[in-house]
């Protein structure tokens, strides 16, 4: 296989896709591990945060303003004494907070807080004050000027076949979350215009993940929402614009094909400065006959076979119309929170991706590279070039590589793959053609030395 990477090229800069939902923390309520903040992350969402409904006390507006009917403008109505804490990690380590105003899943048969809020307009104060709270310094806050605002989370999410107990984010109708969006998007921004407003973190852009098979579904609760933010009557800001991308062996062609048709349809809609954002992702890889597909999803999402799949979808968002993404998740209690192992803590194969990506984000200049049937590519350019390439089949690839406008003098190659965790495995002299083969199932960076 061939593959050409041009240092000469520059198309741009590395974008955050390298995001992710939530922090690894030993405890509910200590700090951030250590290696969690080597990775130098740019972002991370929250949603979900601290486990079923929120873990009561975290994040949620329910949980930080219990009493809906209470009056919202009395500090005493609040509590964000956990949330606080939590946040605080993240500002500390240098982690932009993206904070997501609404509710945590609930998958179960009793429903608590996915509700549509009763009174719109007094939801949209209380979610005022929490922003007060953490950028004007409210209530004994802060002043972190934290820029984005996320309004709910999944309201379009219902699949019978998946979700047995009904909805699982939002009841309510569609033209509630519409209402509801637009009158908090309006008085967010009308009394704090810096900060950037966005949902709705669609659950279902294209289709339905339905036991591992992507099916097409609806996108008119897309449409419609567009429709109704632009009307006139109803019209609303749409800073960001969320959704999530979970799927197998399809997922890297998915990331095109639902960035594309997203940032189609906010063009036609008149959303062109609309930032363009996968909120949540992950790679649900299955490679083995199985009547447990999930349980073999969980166990690949930490080893080499979901690690090349994660590195080469961060690769395919940078070179789609993907602004941010953020990695679902990073919880160590969460299944899907496959950066760590538990209880041992150390790093998974998923972990060596992202710090791959780190180091291209900070190398800073996107280059142009070439792909090939299963092997995905991102060249960067700083003080050195770096080519990171991923290989997602079963069976190793040779691969003839290509170098232009690149001063060398050495090829150092790490590699991470079912043995190793990206360490240096080879340096050799600088030639503008190479020849490398590629194990199954594996990662490498390729950095080219003077």
């Amino acid at each position: 296989m061939f593959i050409k990477a041009d240092f000469g090229k520059p198309l741009g800069k590395i974008k955050p896709v390298h995001g992710v939902n939530n922090a690894a923390r030993k405890t509910g309520y200590g700090p951030l591990l250590d290696d969690f903040k080597k990775l130098n992350l740019p972002v991370s969402r929250l949603h979900d945060t601290g486990g079923t409904y929120g873990g009561t006390h975290y994040v949620d507006v329910p949980n930080i303003f219990p009493d809906f009917n209470a009056d919202a403008d009395n500090a005493d109505n609040y509590d964000f004494t956990l949330t606080d804490l939590y946040l605080k990690e993240l500002h500390d380590a240098g982690i932009e907070i993206f904070y997501r105003l609404g509710v945590t899943i609930e998958h179960e048969p009793k429903k608590y807080n996915i509700f549509a809020p009763k009174d719109p307009k007094k939801w949209a104060d209380i979610c005022e004050h929490i922003v007060r709270h953490y950028n004007c310094g409210w209530a004994d806050g802060f002043h972190w000027n934290i820029r984005f605002w996320e309004i709910w989370n999944e309201p379009d999410g219902l699949d019978p076949a998946v979700e047995p107990n009904g909805p699982p984010n939002w009841i309510g109708t569609a033209r509630d979350y519409y209402r509801l969006y637009s009158v908090t998007a309006n008085h967010l921004k009308k009394l704090h215009p810096d900060i950037l407003v966005g949902g709705y973190s669609s659950c279902y852009i294209l289709g339905a993940n339905v036991n591992g098979e992507w099916t097409q579904g609806p996108t008119d609760y897309f449409t419609d929402f567009l429709a109704y933010i632009s009307d006139i009557k109803t019209k609303a800001p749409l800073d960001f614009f969320t959704w999530h991308g979970y799927l197998g062996t399809r997922y890297l062609q998915k990331i095109e094909e639902e960035s594309r048709f997203v940032d189609e349809t906010l063009n036609r809609y008149g959303f062109t400065d609309t930032l363009r954002i996968d909120a949540e992702w992950n790679c649900c890889i299955c490679d083995i006959e199985t009547d447990d597909v999930r349980t073999q999803q969980y166990i690949n999402m930490r080893n080499e076979k979901g690690a090349s799949h994660v590195a080469a979808s961060l690769y395919e968002m940078q070179r789609c119309r993907v602004d941010m993404a953020m990695y679902y998740d990073t919880q160590l209690w969460c299944a899907y929170g496959a950066l760590f192992h538990v209880p041992s803590l150390q790093p998974t194969k998923a972990w060596y991706a992202f710090r791959q990506f780190s180091q291209l984000y900070e190398a800073g200049t996107w280059c142009e590279s070439t792909q090939a049937p299963n092997i995905y590519t991102c060249a960067a350019k700083g003080d050195t070039c770096l080519l990171a390439v991923s290989n997602i089949d079963k069976e190793e690839h040779e691969l003839l590589l290509q170098i232009a406008n690149c001063e060398a003098d050495r090829l150092e190659i790490d590699l991470a793959d079912a043995t190793h965790d990206l360490p240096t495995v080879a340096t050799i002299n600088f030639t503008e053609r190479i020849r490398l083969t590629l194990p199954a199932y594996s990662f490498a960076t390729l950095r080219f030395v003077k």
